[in-house]
């Protein structure tokens, strides 16, 4: 029976020492912390049987630690952003001075615009163009408001006519609300008013004052770090 007691312990001393064995390979095990057991310089045991490609633990210094995977770079997010583009038609090449109605040479500043608005259109992005109409400081405010009125009135009419969406063309008559030249106009021909030859003049040098001017809003797509 004894002999039977101490056979059985020993069958069951051996299945642990062949798991501990099993769990780490070519390493002597202590059976009690399962960690492997190591001599007085702190280096792990290995048995005969060891196998440093195969059996190398990182712990132990015979297999290098696994590198951090990179985190995946996203792809820069598109992003739809309202872009307003300005430009600035000069009233001399679309009208005759005083007058609302274009010249038959407007075409060649206008037809531009409307290939480009026209696109934009087709592609869904346009949010859509304001005209707005400018004179000089010459002339009385309603004058001034009805004209530019007038003007804007006649490019937008071209723009719709030649294809461009009516409900997203506004036209704005601004008058002489934003007359840059006054000041520096009136200092160079002070007498203006009662001068033929300087009222001439002042009519040249405030020229670019009499302009019309045409803001589009359109969606441009951005990308978004």
């Amino acid at each position: 029976m004894t002999k039977q007691l101490k056979l059985s312990a020993l069958v069951a001393a051996l299945l642990v020492s062949a798991s501990a064995f099993a769990a780490k390979p070519g390493y002597t095990v202590d059976q009690t912390t399962d960690a492997v057991s190591r001599n007085n310089y702190g280096e792990c045991w290995h048995t005969t049987y060891f196998d440093k490609a195969k059996d190398g633990l990182v712990e132990c210094g015979d297999r290098e630690a696994a590198k951090p995977v990179a985190p995946v770079a996203q792809a820069p997010k598109a992003a739809p952003v309202s872009v307003k583009e300005h430009v600035t038609l000069s009233a001399k090449v679309l009208f005759n001075f005083d007058k609302a109605t274009l010249r038959a040479d407007a075409k060649n500043e206008l037809d531009p615009l409307v290939a480009k608005l026209k696109a934009h259109a087709g592609q869904g992005v346009l949010n859509g163009v304001e005209i707005d109409g400018y004179t000089d400081f010459l002339g009385s405010d309603k004058y001034n408001n009805a004209l530019s009125q007038k003007r804007a009135d006649a490019v937008k009419e071209y723009f719709v006519n030649a294809g461009v969406p009516a409900e997203k063309v506004a036209a704005v008559g601004k008058g002489k609300a934003d007359a840059k030249m006054t000041d520096e106009c009136k200092s160079k021909f002070p007498k203006y008013a009662k001068n033929k030859k300087q009222n001439a003049e002042i009519k040249a040098c405030i020229e670019p004052d009499r302009r019309v001017d045409v803001v589009i809003d359109a969606v441009k797509v951005t990308t978004q770090q």
